[in-house]
Parts: structure tokens; sequence; C-alpha cells
């Protein structure tokens, strides 16, 4: 081997360990055959995942045969480097169900997306309840159609533990604070006194000084020792602990008290005695706030708050990241200047003043600047919050909530229905046309019903096909194929389709469809296909052009009864001549040898 020859293909040069692994595995044995062999789209789609930071795998083929990247091996943990290579329902079994359905929709051209989606795997011989963010894409091979289905596999596992702990502390604190009926006491870790209520300082009778900062030793030295051993305890264990005691306090009063200590993070909460309504909601307020705060910055929406003039008084963590400011802006008014599209800034300022001269609800849909200069669509809401004594407004509270991908959803379903409506109208004239000629040629009732008939089920096959297609464009063989299947019998080889696989646009193929199927049918009855030994050659090709590629297709009849030139022309033949041509801004000729029909179509591709 040349120095010079890279040891593995280009496409798993820098893949690191797994690209090496790629390199040396024995791929003939598994369903989708040696290197050699790949398609480009493969290995296209495995070259750019091994570069890739992301944990990715490509399940190729209708078994899901698993290829990953580095990142990926990690998150199979011991069940690396054996999934390498082998069937993903094999390779996860205890989630086969669920692949089976990603794969099913995968090779379908679907997309699928979870987010935080619970699943128990069993990376190292032991099951784990782990949650994932996943995205599933198809992956186009060479024949058009999905050869595999990509998948994104980020593990949120920690955040989601993290979030549930949080949301279960929040809710214990909350329970506690919602029944405090006693004075309170704050203790670090340490026993440090940090903080105490007025209810608890009416009972010490004795300046703060004297107390917030000493540890509970120092602050109480004739405290009963099994006081001190039971907030150790607690401490300890996690767990809540209560005692009864009696107490002298410095001044000489003696009291008996209940006291309940709870564990609050690495600190504790210490109850013992009563507490005034205008210090428990005092303590509560100073506490809501601060878990407000926290609960604002785990939004992943933009929270802020106003007084009644617009002056800010609190953005959440989302604003600071999003925009990349570093400052609170002062007011409404700036945010609007400043990060606000120019074009959405007038309707802005004038809805939120509109909302604090009417005390409704301020509510917009305006663009705001990221950091990267970029802008996004945010629904914008906010309501006020009145004085419960005057009636007034003090504050607004609001929230940003990014609608961009939403909104630019709509916008393209918009468009969706617009073309619907259209293509639809085109259909309705087209079937007005075709109806309209067909009952002002026919010569009776029956003939009109199986004319019309047989011209309606040649649109309906071609819309099918476009349909598949998304209306985008549609094969040309398929077209041909659906218009002329009706006219084949099984066992029989009378009708001879010849040429490439070439897209055509939607109007051509629906008038191309109903061609075909007008040249069958007259073929049925007076042509190749009215005996037993006729045959129809029906051949196209692409050949070059003055303004581009134009499409020259040839129907010949072969076989059937001797043709003679009919005395007047029908609907089906002025079908084909007329509005072909019109449709196709190109030529139809029909013409009438002996030997049967031949009908020639040029017309430009595009």
């Amino acid at each position: 081997m040349d120095s010079r020859t890279p040891p593995y293909p280009d496409f798993l040069r820098d893949g690191g360990e797994t690209g090496a692994l790629i390199r040396s595995h024995d791929w003939a044995r598994t369903p989708i055959g040696p290197i050699s062999g790949w398609p480009q789209s493969l290995k296209t789609t495995v070259g750019l995942m091994l570069r890739s930071p992301i944990p990715m795998v490509l399940l190729w083929g209708e078994h899901g045969v698993m290829i990953y990247n580095d990142p990926y091996s990690v998150f199979a943990a011991g069940r690396h480097p054996r999934l390498l290579g082998s069937n993903v329902l094999e390779g996860w079994p205890e989630v086969a169900d669920f692949n089976a359905h990603v794969m099913q929709v995968g090779m379908a051209g679907g997309t699928l997306s979870f987010r935080d989606q619970e699943l128990t795997l069993y990376r190292n011989g032991a099951p784990e309840q782990v949650w994932m963010n996943l995205d599933y894409s198809p992956v186009i091979d060479e024949s058009g159609q999905p050869g595999g289905v990509l998948a994104i596999v980020v593990e949120t596992t920690s955040r989601v533990a993290m979030e549930a702990a949080l949301r279960e502390s929040e809710t214990r604190l909350r329970g506690v604070l919602d029944g405090m009926g006693e004075s309170l006491a704050l203790l670090d870790r340490d026993f440090r006194i940090i903080d105490m209520n007025a209810e608890a300082l009416r009972l010490e009778d004795r300046p703060r000084d004297e107390i917030i900062g000493k540890t509970h030793w120092e602050a109480h030295p004739e405290a009963d020792p099994a006081l001190g051993e039971m907030y150790q305890h607690a401490m300890a264990t996690k767990k809540p602990v209560e005692m009864r005691h009696r107490y002298v306090w410095p001044h000489g009063r003696v009291s008996w008290i209940a006291m309940h200590a709870y564990p609050v993070g690495e600190g504790l909460a210490v109850f013992y005695g009563d507490v005034t309504e205008q210090v428990e909601a005092e303590e509560r307020l100073r506490e809501s706030e601060e878990r407000l705060r926290l609960m604002a910055d785990a939004v992943p929406q933009i929270v802020w708050v106003t007084d009644a003039e617009g002056k800010t008084e609190f953005f959440n963590r989302q604003w600071f990241e999003y925009t990349g400011s570093t400052v609170m802006p002062v007011s409404a008014a700036q945010v609007a200047i400043d990060f606000v599209h120019p074009d959405d800034e007038a309707v802005t300022i004038e809805a939120y003043g509109r909302a604090q001269r009417t005390g409704g609800v301020f509510e917009v849909e305006h663009r705001i600047r990221s950091k990267d200069g970029e802008y996004r669509w945010f629904l914008v809401r906010a309501e006020p919050y009145r004085d419960p004594r005057s009636g007034e407004i003090v504050r607004w509270f609001g929230v940003s909530i990014d609608i961009h991908d939403r909104r630019i959803a709509q916008e393209h379903q918009q468009l969706l229905i617009n073309e619907l409506n259209h293509r639809v109208k085109n259909t309705l004239a087209t079937v007005q046309s075709v109806a309209s000629q067909t009952l002002r040629n026919a010569d009776s009732t029956e003939q009109a019903k199986e004319a019309l008939e047989a011209r309606l089920f040649a649109l309906s096959r071609a819309h099918d096909v476009l349909t598949r297609e998304n209306w985008e464009s549609a094969d040309l063989y398929d077209i041909v194929e659906q218009a002329v299947e009706p006219y084949s019998s099984r066992g029989e080889d009378r009708l001879h389709l010849e040429g490439a696989r070439v897209r055509v646009p939607p109007r051509m193929a629906l008038a191309l469809a109903m061609a075909l199927q007008e040249l069958a049918t007259n073929a049925v009855k007076y042509g190749a296909l009215s005996n037993e030994t006729g045959a129809i050659k029906i051949a196209w090709s692409v050949q070059p052009g003055g303004t581009g590629p134009r499409l020259h297709l040839r129907w010949e009849e072969t076989g059937g009864p001797a043709v003679r030139r009919p005395l007047r022309r029908g609907f089906g033949s002025r079908l084909i001549e007329r509005s072909l041509s019109q449709d196709l801004d190109g030529t139809a000729e029909i013409s009438f040898p002996a030997s049967g029909v031949v009908c020639i179509v040029d017309a430009p591709l595009t």
C-alpha cells in the first residue's frame, strides 16, 4: 500500500475511535454488506455523523443496522462496541416496540421528536430509568426513498432528576410554611442562628444582636442538652424531629416550649411558639419572592415585571441569555427601542400604552433581537397587579413566549392552504371542461357516463401519483403506468413502456394522464387492444432544445385492425391535440397509418 494512502476510506477520516471500529468491522456479515459496496448517501451520512460532537446513531436499511459516533458510544456505555453493526431491535430489546415505531415512521419518510422521553435501558446489565431528547429524521438514498433513519440522542436524565428534586424540596418547604403558626428560627449547617421572626424575638425578649450570628449553644447556654442533640440528629438524618422541654429564658422567665426542627437545604427551620399573622405573612412573602425568582429562572421563556409606569423591576435569566445583555433595561420603552424589531416597535409601544390607559391585558406579537443579531417572534402578554386596598395598578407581570417556530409553521400552513385552493380550483375547472365536452359530444347517456367516468378516473389516478410526491413533480413512468394500468391483463404482454425516469411538473402529469387514457380507450374500442394480437408501445426520451430540455413521447399501435382516418374528430382527439398542446406549451399530433394509430407529443420539460 502506498504510504500516502489513508488507512480508512475518506469518509471515515477523523472519525475517532468509533470510526476506526467501523473500518475494521466485518460488515459483510450484516444486511448492509461490506463498506466497498455502501452507497454514497450512506457514506456521506456516516462521515458527517462521525464528526459531530452530538450523540448520533444511524439506523440503516429495513433492519435498522446501527452505525454511530464516539459521543453515542459513551451513551451506550456497557453495550459498546457490541451495538455496532447490530439490528436496533436486537441491540436494544427492552425498547424494541419504541424503536419499531421509529423505524416504521422514518422509513415511510416521516420525522419524530421527543423531549424528556422516559425509557428503561439496560446499558450496564441493570435497568436504568433514563430521560432523553430524541430527534429522528429519514436519510434519503440514491433511489429517492428513505434508506435509513438518523437519530440524535441527548440524555437529559441529570436535569430531569434535578428538577424533580427541586420540585420536591419546594413542595416540602411550601407545606411547612403554609402550616406555620409558631415562632421561627433558621439555623445554618454550623447550627448558627441566621434569622428569627418577630414572634421569636418577642419570646426571647432581648436585643437581636445578642442572638443572631451565634450558635444555638452560644445563644442558649442554659438550654436542655437534648435540644442540641435533636438538632444534630435532624441535620445528620435529614429527617424532621420534635421535642417538648422546659426552658428558662435569660431574663428569668420559665416556659415550656414545643420544638419542631425541619431540614431545609443545608440547614434547619426551627418552629417554637406562636407567631402573629403579620409576621407569618412577611416571612412567607420573603421566601415566596425568592422561590418565584428561582422558578422564573427555571422557566424556558422570558419573564419580566415592571411598575405601573413601565419601569422594569425584574427580568429572569432567559432574557439575559437570549439577548446577551448584561444590564437590565430601565423601562419597557427601552426594550421596544433597543431590542424589538423596528417594524414592530410602534405597535408594541401603542399596545402597552393602551393597556396602561384601560387597565386591560397587554398582548402583542413582535420580534426580539438575539445576542447573535437574529430576530425571533415572541408572544408578549402581561396582566396588571392592583393594590388590594386602592385598586390601582402597581405592577405588570409579563411573559414573552418564543412562538417563532409556530408562527413560521402557521405561515407555511397558510401558504399550503392557498396552494390547495388554487389546485382545487384548477382541478374543478378541468373536471367542468371534461364533463361539458363529454356530454356535448356523446351519442347517448350511457356513452357519456362511461366516457366521463373513465376520464375522471384517469385524472384521479394522476392525482394519486402527484399526492405521493407532495405535488412538486411526478415520475413520468409512474404517470404512464397508472394511466394504462386498467387496460393491461394478467398473463399478457401487450403494453410496452420504454423510457427513463423523468420528473415532470404537475400540469404536464395531468395532461399526459388524460391524453393516454383517451388513446387507451380508443385502442380498446377500435385499435390494437380490440383484438387478441395487437400491442401498444409507449416510448419517451428527453432531448436538448433551444430553450432547454424537451420531452418527446410516442404512442404507437401495431397488430390491430387496419386503421382508417375518421370522418370527424371526436372530443378525445380534440382533447389530445388542442388541450394537450395548450397545457404543455408544445405540440401533440395524431396520425392514422393503416398499421395503427400513432400519437407524438413534443413539449418543453420545464
